[in-house]
């Protein structure tokens, strides 16, 4: 049953990820920026999760153990992760950013089997390697790439393996997922609105669709799919909810092409199978053949 839950609920938060790439497409068309699409997606969460944490009679009292994973999970893992991943798409394409970011299944996996003495199945190392080569498929081939965009698209990816392995290795592993998400969306918005302050790019002066967008994003992102991915990681661990979240480019995709009028080609939709092929493979039950790290 843990399985199956860590699954669906990790599979959810790909969907929900999926999907924040449109909607901050149409923020940006109503003067919304990175800094600030980032702030209002964690600002807009807190009093989401203080509401709901509040008529679930749920304690926001935390221990002192606890403050410094917060801390660095919030500002290393949670903020920058967001904040880089969204500033890279102002200098390369939405999906070549997605696909350069999906280094972190590898990143994960690694780092659990050689510091964390993981076991991991022969389904595990297939599925991780279908799941790297239909990532790589969606990779667009440009001359013209800017290598701003690829260096901040990859360093989000690095961030974002050190915010999975983290949060499942430290003392917060345990914590209500939105309690947790509560304080992660506070640090958050604190530490983006001082930073985007001083560079002078948090700006308030949006349309009403980039306010409303801004809010889906917060919902969808801040709320659904990072509280999902948290208790997807408390039942099936990083490496394996790593590789689930490669389902990630396909929503992105398929909206892509639904909503904005993208081409498909024959690459992404081999890239696309390689992925689903992956996520069935982790997903059998009979997955007992282990290799040892």
């Amino acid at each position: 049953m843990n399985k199956s839950k860590g699954v669906f609920f990790t599979i959810l938060s790909a969907i929900s990820f999926g999907i924040m790439p449109i909607l901050a497409v149409f923020a940006y068309k109503g003067n919304c920026n990175a800094y600030t699409l980032t702030f209002l997606r964690s600002f807009f969460a807190i009093f989401i999760l203080y509401l709901y944490l509040k008529f679930n009679r749920i304690s926001l009292k935390i221990s002192k153990e606890n403050i410094l994973p917060l801390i660095l999970l919030g500002i290393f893992g949670y903020s920058l992760t967001t904040l880089l991943l969204y500033l890279s798409y102002n200098y390369i394409s939405v999906g070549m950013a997605t696909t350069i970011h999906f280094v972190y299944p590898l990143i994960v996996t690694f780092i659990c089997i050689l510091f964390f003495n993981e076991q991991i199945t022969k389904s595990k190392i297939l599925a991780l390697m279908l799941s790297v080569l239909g990532i790589f498929l969606f990779f667009e081939n440009n001359s013209t790439t800017d290598l701003r965009g690829v260096f901040l698209s990859l360093f989000s990816g690095c961030t974002y393996s050190f915010y999975m392995i983290y949060i499942s290795k430290s003392n917060v592993k345990d914590m209500n997922p939105f309690k947790l998400t509560f304080y992660l969306s506070i640090l958050a918005s604190t530490f983006v609105f001082i930073f985007g302050s001083l560079n002078n790019q948090i700006k308030f002066d949006l349309t009403i669709s980039a306010w409303f967008f801004s809010f889906i994003v917060s919902i969808i992102t801040a709320v659904v799919a990072v509280i999902s991915l948290q208790i997807g990681i408390k039942n099936i661990g990083p490496s394996t909810a790593s590789i689930l979240s490669t389902f990630e480019p396909i929503t992105s995709t398929i909206l892509g092409f639904l909503i904005l009028k993208e081409s498909i080609t024959i690459k992404t939709i081999i890239g696309c199978i390689l992925i689903i092929t992956s996520v069935i493979l982790l997903t059998k039950k009979n997955n007992t053949s282990k290799i040892s790290s």
